[in-house]
């Protein structure tokens, strides 16, 4: 089941409503930096032509964690500076956020347009640079170096180099800024590299002259199709429903629409050379190798204008796509006593909320306005009636911002087509639970670091919330459906390109693995706290072994369940994954197993006990993967524990 939509329009509702109640707001939100303490600027020029009042972070790209204090504000100028303690050592994303009185000049209707809230604009560096452009072809770049999962250096500038080549090949770099325009006539373009990028974004703005938004609408398009390679007006085998552009004279649509621009803005001579029209292509090359373990099938891909034909396909799964259903959102808003209605909204393909689970709904509602910064008030969500047919809801709710209050009273009524299915049910001992985990062996490509605390929850109706700090008490990051079954694990795959594995046992759940699109394995969730570690401790202490492989001659058990077996070998407690107590009265070997990875293939330390289980009699550092196995007898102790 997909309810993502029905959260996405109430934020959407909110801000729209929110943003003509307030009007226009100069309030200037702009910090002075502290230049006595940093010393670094980057100076960040988003481009959907001229874009005012945006938002504009730092995030980190290998763990998705925005960087702190590296925030700033377009203002009217269009320009973000932020000012850093000190130039940036990994690939990093640059993120442009809407919201607010945020507005670009789209240059395809010759005005301003707001710039939503859930609009994002990234572009995806590999290494510092002082001035950064973010536009339509870094968006598409940065969607899809997130989707592969692509975090090396290396990878990145590939990507950004290819779609260069295929969509801007006279510019040396995307990432530079361009030109920033913010008028519809007496604008002169200059004939830098600047200049050309500028006249290249607007052209693909005209693409898209159909929508209300073109910029902001070419650029969903375009992420989408650039996916598998081609500029198809598909994702995979996938066609668009109502595609901006016609995908077979692309290239002579976008090149014409580059040399009206340009001359209208003062480029004339020889435009074919100054913008290399001849080298524009409809693919991208050389990514095979970042590609290759895409998954079309399991992409989100809400953004796509129009969504996708009826009979090319969805989600995988099995899930509720929503195919055919009609969402119809109509009400009224609430200012200062005075009530107006909200226009009447349709939105076709919207899969519908689970009648039986209207809870799940009012968390992922409360945790999107939680993300917002928004002060939500008595929020209400109560069904109205259900049939085979269709599904009325009522939403209620207010919504405080800039000490203005807006309450909205609003129905959702979903026709419904009946081909909503949800074919993997969770077992009862997943359904509406919340577990913390803490997450281990962090693999390069892991969005998340080792010891990081999550917390994961439940619902009834199959989907999972993932909530990667839970003790800043600030709702889910993110909330996944369309949960499939692979042997006895539940999957889940966000829109990261990552899967994550839960697998659970007759009380409760075991572990949540996660992977990477190639089934590669970056790390598990597990239990915080780490079942017969007193075992371990009750051990601690320096031991004296002799033993064939064993090169310093002691092994050091420390007081909090960490083990220096030898020079280059040594567990902290966190490494822990599974502690197993072997040391039953009918064994004739006792041991206690320390467990370092996921399985008993993997990195293993047992010490095997004497038979009244007191003393450590020898000890074995173990990897059958690996052919690794080392058994060292004790021979006595220097401090602590009990040697043989």
């Amino acid at each position: 089941m997909k309810i993502y939509k029905l959260r996405n329009w109430l934020v959407i509702l909110s801000v729209f409503i929110l943003a003509s109640c307030l009007g226009d707001d100069d309030d200037d939100n702009t910090k002075t930096p502290d230049t006595t303490a940093q010393t670094t600027e980057i100076k960040v020029s988003p481009a959907l032509g001229l874009t005012r009042n945006a938002t504009v972070r730092l995030v980190l790209l290998a763990n998705n964690t925005p960087i702190e204090g590296a925030t700033g504000n377009t203002g009217e100028s269009g320009v973000a500076t932020i000012t850093l303690s000190s130039a940036i050592g990994e690939p990093f994303i640059v993120e442009v956020i809407g919201g607010g009185s945020a507005e670009y000049f789209d240059e395809a209707k010759g005005t301003f347009l707001a710039l939503p809230a859930d609009a994002t604009l990234r572009a995806v560096l590999g290494a510092f640079q002082s001035e950064v452009g973010v536009t339509t072809l870094t968006e598409i770049a940065a969607t899809a170096i997130l989707n592969t999962g692509a975090t090396s250096a290396a990878a990145i500038e590939l990507v950004n180099e290819q779609v260069r080549v295929a969509l801007a090949p006279a510019l040396t770099d995307i990432t530079a800024p361009p030109q920033l325009i913010g008028a519809s006539s007496g604008v002169t373009a200059s004939s830098d590299q600047a200049g050309i990028y500028a006249v290249s974004l607007a052209a693909l703005a005209q693409l898209g002259d159909s929508s209300s938004s073109p910029a902001l609408a070419i650029v969903d398009a375009l992420r989408a199709d650039f996916l598998d390679l081609t500029i198809d007006g598909k994702v995979g085998d996938k066609v668009f429903e109502s595609p901006l552009y016609n995908a077979s004279n692309f290239i002579s649509e976008y090149t014409s629409a580059i040399q009206a621009y340009a001359q209208q803005v003062g480029l004339t001579a020889d435009l074919n050379t100054t913008f290399s029209l001849d080298n524009i292509k409809k693919t991208l090359e050389g990514l095979g190798d970042i590609f290759a373990g895409l998954d079309l099938g399991s992409l989100e891909l809400d953004f796509v204008p129009g969504g996708l034909s009826s009979g090319s396909g969805g989600d995988s799964g099995g899930d509720n796509t929503g195919e055919g259903n009609t969402l119809t959102i109509t009400g009224t808003s609430t200012v200062a006593g005075v009530t107006t209605a909200i226009p009447k909204i349709t939105i076709n393909n919207v899969p519908a909320p689970d009648p039986n689970d209207l809870d799940t709904i009012k968390k992922q509602i409360e945790d999107s306005f939680v993300q917002q910064n928004l002060t939500v008030n008595d929020l209400v969500f109560e069904l109205v009636s259900s049939s085979a047919t269709e599904i009325v809801v009522s939403v209620r709710y207010s919504v405080t911002t800039q000490g203005v209050t807006v309450s909205s009273d609003l129905t959702y009524t979903w026709a419904l087509t009946g081909n909503d299915s949800n074919e993997v049910m969770l077992p009862e001992v997943l359904k509406g639970q919340a577990f913390e985990l803490m997450f281990m062996l962090s693999n390069n490509g892991s969005s998340y670091a080792d010891g990081q605390k999550v917390k994961f929850t439940f619902s009834s109706s199959g989907m999972m919330f993932i909530d990667s700090d839970p003790d800043a008490s600030n709702g889910d990051e993110m909330s996944l459906d369309g949960v499939m079954m692979e042997g006895s694990e539940y999957v889940y795959k966000d829109d990261g390109g990552f899967m994550y594995k839960v697998s659970v046992t007759a009380t409760g759940i075991k572990e949540i693995n996660l992977f990477n699109m190639e089934n590669q394995l970056l790390g598990s969730f597990v239990a915080a706290g780490v079942t017969n570690l007193d075992l371990v401790t009750a051990k601690a202490g320096e031991y004296r072994v002799t033993g064939t492989g064993h090169a310093r001659g002691t092994v050091v058990i420390g007081s909090d369940g960490a083990i220096d077996f030898d020079t280059g070998i040594t567990y902290a407690q966190s490494d822990i994954t599974r502690i197993d107590d072997r040391t039953g009265p009918e064994l004739e070997e006792p041991r206690i197993q320390v467990n370092y990875g996921q399985d008993d293939d993997g990195p293993v330390i047992n010490l095997f006990l004497s038979q009244d289980r007191m003393q450590i009699t020898s000890i074995q550092y173990r990897i059958r993967s690996e052919g690794v196995d080392v058994m060292v007898t004790v021979e006595s102790t220097v401090t602590g524990g009990g040697g043989g």
